[in-house]
């Protein structure tokens, strides 16, 4: 039986919308309480919020879909990609302490302590336009941002800017425990099937995804002596990282054999698709992953999930209608036991990587 409960909502609604709409959320047994089999666990998450400026972030549909899909499944450290600015993230924040929508005020659950943290810069340079990179955490869960950095890399374009993404790295504390966290948005090739001069371009931007995960690699390998930037090693040396974000392929693309040498293991199968939209609801591509070092594998508790529930919103546009989604990518989410994450091992002095420091990243956090 389902247990939905409607609200009625008369609240300033996008121009040429709808102007009272009864919306209700999916329905839900009870609030994720952070425990699974009886032990203690991290769910984090990574969404694409697809161009999300804070225009769009005012929109109520899209703020709705945001904040309810993070209180309903108990998702406590949320990393984000393809922000237009670096407000649109703040504009979630609030909303999840402040509560000014009625489905996020009338919600019973845990609510939380929210903060967020944006890079300063753009982690990547498109068309004329920007995007950025950020974190969205619950501070009463234990989850402590200790630093975050934009890893520089050394290629740049012919205008003098940034050839490839730019990686957000951010260092938590979560309780007695640590993790290291790799913030990702990759520039997805042209599909095959074109020739001649358009095959070169195939080939060429194919190449470049490429040396986007090699550069990416190149941080994630390094330990900097600069305190910036902490590592999580484990007494052998061993890196606990998590490299998540929209990889705009499948995990068995050859483009990603990359990170399957350097031992990472995605969570999300090929089969499992991660896109969204009102003609295709059930997705048609992988995109987005995580993936995983082989020690912060060992605390991975097996438990993976697409989100495609409450994803649309009657408030959103959907092209010259209504009802569309926040994102044309899902939430993904996974569970990881806190109580066995190593600490902090002593740093051993190996070359550092280039880095600029977040010299703004503490007043911006919120």
């Amino acid at each position: 039986m389902r247990s939905d409960e409607e609200v009625l909502v008369v609240v300033d609604l996008p121009a040429g919308g709808p102007t009272e709409l009864t919306w209700s959320r999916p329905a839900r047994v009870q609030p994720f309480r952070g425990l699974r089999e009886g032990r203690a666990v991290l769910r984090v998450a990574t969404w694409s919020l697809q161009r999300c400026s804070s225009e769009k972030a005012k929109n109520p549909g899209v703020r709705e879909v945001v904040c309810m899909s993070v209180l309903e499944n108990g998702i406590k450290l949320l990393a984000v990609q393809d922000l237009a600015d670096r407000e649109a993230l703040e504009k979630f924040c609030a909303e999840l302490n402040q509560g000014t929508l009625p489905s996020v005020r009338a919600w019973t659950g845990p609510r939380g302590a929210w903060r967020c943290a944006v890079s300063e810069k753009p982690a990547r340079h498109c068309h004329k336009t920007s995007e950025f990179c950020g974190f969205l955490w619950d501070s009463s869960s234990g989850i402590e941002l200790k630093d975050a950095t934009l890893m520089e890399n050394v290629f740049v374009n012919g205008n003098g800017g940034h050839a490839y993404p730019r990686p957000y790295l951010a260092h938590f504390s979560v309780g007695l425990s640590k993790l290291t966290v790799v913030n990702v948005r990759l520039k997805v090739p042209i599909s095959g099937g074109e020739t001649n001069g358009k095959m070169h371009l195939e080939n060429h931007k194919t190449l470049r995804f490429t040396d986007s995960m090699q550069e990416i690699l190149k941080v994630v390998k390094r330990r900097p002596h600069d305190p910036v930037v902490v590592r999580v090693c484990s007494s052998t040396g061993e890196k606990e990282l998590l490299v998540l974000g929209d990889f705009g392929l499948p995990p068995d693309s050859k483009q990603l054999d990359l990170l399957k040498k350097e031992k990472f293991s995605p969570l999300i199968p090929s089969s499992v698709f991660t896109n969204i939209s009102t003609k295709a609801p059930q997705g048609s591509h992988c995109m987005d992953n995580m993936w995983l070092s082989r020690s912060l594998k060992k605390v991975y508790t097996g438990h993976y999930q697409v989100l495609r529930e409450g994803l649309t919103s009657p408030w959103i546009p959907d092209n010259w209608s209504w009802g569309g989604v926040a994102s044309d990518h899902c939430p993904v989410l996974a569970d990881f036991y806190t109580h066995v994450l190593q600490k902090d091992a002593t740093q051993n002095g190996c070359g550092v990587p280039a880095v600029e420091r977040d010299e703004g990243m503490f007043k911006r956090e919120r």
